[in-house]
């Protein structure tokens, strides 16, 4: 295999040096322009068509981000074309996968690589999932609403919306197709602590009914709320502990219950790991002897106790192996002021070490929203990692988001200094812009279609707007406006580009956007 990789004058020596450390035979050739980006397909063709020794390559690579598709250059020079990665840090990655991916003369290689790798990440799981006719008849292992539940399968995501109870109806239907969007497994009713509301549980029951065909649970330990919430058809229960379960077996023992070391009733929950492990396995027993046999266990996960309570799951797990574990991993996430990505993959992990079944998942706080959608990916993350008995890396899935994985940055070589004109340092003060006759623009998120919304107003303080113009991205937004012609000024264009691009990092991260302010 012989590969000509085609590049711009600025990016030959990135390139060349990435390309040394594949095996494959490589040659480098820049053409006249400077920025690789910058080349079509149409320069290629007639920089390349007199090159002697063409057809010794068995293809060519171009720039990721060249315009255009590369079959053009295929049937001008007969030489297969495809486009390479967009960065340079991905050439020997592609380079040394050429014989197990299918390139494409559209889409760069790397995004081609990333959307095969987690095709088969998926098939892997897809697989696993089909088995579970016969994995379900194991120890550990249970249904749950139609869906498996176990050891032996990924860990699954009970959304919970908090305090469903204090909301109305848009709110709680709202949330629930969020959630249900985000990949949740389960939608969860989380009732008001301290009061009894059966007939409000049921209606919430049929409110988030009408928005999902996910299955549905009831956070409360009132056994007025249970029960009605049972005969409104959910398929879960949370929970049951040694001061409701002689109320409640009665209309629980056709569903799962989880079921906690607590007495709700007296305030009591053991402190150490193996008081709580007895006293559950006590409530457990009193439930069986009830006739509820469909239980999963939940020691309750302590912010304040992390250690002693994973320690207490563990021992149970031990102690009881065909118990299924629900683990509470939001009672630390929405209480830790840490970004939530990186606190639900370890607990994930954690999760999955111990054996646990499903997950619950909050997003009660501002800084723990997106917390459904990470546990998702993180679930699928430590599934395939136990299968292939790896470390969760380079699996096809990840939950990188505000950093990389690889250095894709080109280096900035200061000696160009030397040959410009002048360096100019701009100010960190500068002037805002002026107004602009065809009006001004209020830049909004809209979280419930995730979108970025622009409002162009007159610049008469009319309050009635002119345009609403919507996309998800920047790009697409700005483009727009500048297709309708609604900016005449350059400053104004730069404001708009700024804003725009902070209101779509805001949208990526969860984070609060906010005109005029800075992210971070």
């Amino acid at each position: 295999m012989k590969v000509l990789l085609v590049t711009g004058q600025l990016a030959t020596e990135t390139v060349t040096t990435y390309a040394n450390q594949s095996s494959i035979e490589t040659e480098v050739v820049a053409l006249k322009t400077a920025v690789a980006a910058f080349l079509t397909p149409q320069t290629i063709i007639e920089s390349l068509k007199d090159k002697k020794n063409l057809t010794s390559f068995n293809l060519i690579l171009t720039p990721g981000l060249l315009r255009g598709d590369t079959a053009t250059i295929t049937t001008a020079l007969r030489v297969p074309a495809y486009k390479g990665p967009k960065y340079a840090a991905d050439l020997s990655v592609v380079l040394d996968m050429l014989c197990e991916v299918n390139l494409s003369t559209t889409t760069p290689a790397d995004e081609l690589l990333k959307q095969q790798l987690t095709a088969k990440a998926l098939a892997e799981i897809e697989k696993v999932e089909n088995q579970r006719t016969t994995l379900l008849q194991k120890p550990g292992n249970m249904l749950v609403g139609g869906v498996a539940v176990g050891r032996d399968f990924p860990l699954r995501v009970l959304a919970e919306i908090v305090d469903a109870a204090l909301m109305d109806k848009e709110t709680v239907q709202q949330t629930a197709r969020r959630f249900a969007l985000a990949g949740a497994d389960f939608i969860d009713v989380g009732m008001a602590a301290g009061e009894s509301q059966p007939q409000k549980a049921a209606q919430l029951i049929h409110w988030v009914r009408e928005v999902t065909n996910l299955p549905l649970s009831i956070d409360s330990l009132d056994p007025e709320e249970i029960k009605a919430a049972v005969k409104a058809g959910v398929q879960l229960v949370l929970s049951a502990d040694a001061g409701n379960i002689q109320a409640i077996a009665p209309c629980i023992k056709d569903i799962p219950v989880v079921v906690i070391p607590t007495n709700q009733n007296i305030g009591y929950m053991p402190k150490s790991a193996s008081e709580r492990v007895e006293f559950l396995e006590e409530i457990i027993t009193k439930a069986q002897s009830l006739g509820v046999n469909n239980v999963l266990a939940d020691l309750i996960l302590d912010p304040q106790e992390i250690l002693n309570s994973f320690l207490a799951f563990k021992e149970f797990a031990q102690r009881n192996p065909a118990v299924p574990l629900f683990v509470g991993i939001s009672n630390v996430t929405e209480l830790f002021d840490a970004d939530s990505v990186g606190l639900n993959v370890v607990l994930t992990r954690i999760s999955a070490e111990i054996g646990g079944g499903i997950l619950l998942a909050t997003e009660k706080s501002n800084k723990a929203k997106g917390t459904v959608a990470e546990e998702v990916v993180a679930t699928k993350m430590m599934f395939l990692a136990k299968k292939r008995n790896s470390v969760p890396k380079d699996l096809g899935i990840d939950l990188l988001i505000l950093k990389d994985k690889r250095a894709h940055e080109e280096p900035y070589n200061r000696n160009l200094e030397a040959t410009t004109q002048s360096v100019i340092i701009a100010p960190e003060k500068v002037e805002p812009a002026t107004l602009d006759p065809m009006g001004a623009f209020r830049i909004f998120i809209d979280h419930t279609d995730h979108l970025i919304v622009a409002i162009r107003y007159s610049v008469n303080n009319s309050p009635e707007p002119l345009n609403v113009i919507k996309g998800k991205t920047a790009q697409a937004v700005y483009t727009k406006i500048l297709e309708m012609g609604l900016v005449s000024k350059l400053d104004h264009s730069a404001y708009l580009g700024n804003e725009l691009t902070k209101a779509e990092i805001a949208l990526k991260t969860d984070k609060n956007y906010l005109q005029d302010t800075a992210l971070f």
